[in-house]
């Protein structure tokens, strides 16, 4: 877990569990996306005027999640582009020592009053440089 310097506790529901018991493979990305938001207010990133959009997603479903399992996601940015940025997710065991899955995905800010893609403010990019040591 070291390798990621965010990471929150995801608490399961009764409703993201599949008729074979285990965690239905939409939920990992809906855990992801909740951790990625609050990542985004851990590094400073207001999402009021500049927001972004998933523009790609994978994901490796590695060991089932089970009822009663504790579960972090943990979470980093790997690299900047222009108007795009790479991060890194994975679901793992509280003490971090379980990998249930990893995922990446690559966000492109957008400017939220006109919907479209923009090159990466600065104030953001330094946020994300900063926060993660690129």
């Amino acid at each position: 877990m070291d390798k990621y310097k965010f990471s929150m506790p995801i608490q399961p529901r009764y409703a993201d569990f599949d008729m074979l018991g285990h965690l239905n493979n939409a939920s990992y990305v809906t855990y992801f996306e909740v951790a990625r938001l609050h990542y985004f207010y851990e590094i400073g990133w207001s999402l009021e005027d500049v927001s972004n959009v998933v523009a790609h997603f994978t994901i490796d479903f590695l060991i089932p999640v089970m009822p009663h399992t504790e579960i972090i996601c943990a979470i980093k940015t790997l690299s900047l582009g222009g108007k795009s940025f790479k991060m890194q997710y994975e679901l793992q065991s509280k003490d971090g020592q379980v990998s249930y899955s990893k995922a990446t995905s690559v966000q492109v800010c957008i400017d939220k009053h006109t919907g479209k893609a923009i090159a990466m403010p600065d104030n953001i990019r330094a946020l994300l440089t900063s926060y993660e040591k690129l």
